[in-house]
């Protein structure tokens, strides 16, 4: 629902109705947010099952460039073609 829709919608409610929506508001405007690095750092180190060079080399793993070092794609690669069998 768009912020337009819930608005077209406030005049329907009734008084309490309309006090118990400010008062979720006011509850929201008080709550501290994240802000996108902090979400980001939450999760940074987290991903498992991925090669140890996957930073480096994630052109190479998702589209097919040519690796950096490609000594560790190629194991990674297979490895993860033997456990798809």
């Amino acid at each position: 629902m768009s912020a337009q829709e819930i608005i077209a919608e406030l005049p329907k409610l009734k008084p309490n109705e309309l006090r118990l929506v400010k008062a979720k508001l006011d509850d929201l405007a008080r709550t501290k947010r994240q802000t996108i690095g902090e979400a980001l750092l939450e999760v940074a180190g987290t991903a498992e099952g991925f090669p140890p060079d996957m930073a480096r080399n994630h052109d190479h793993y998702l589209h097919g460039t040519p690796g950096r070092n490609r000594e560790v794609c190629r194991h990674f690669l297979r490895a993860r073609a033997a456990q798809s069998r």
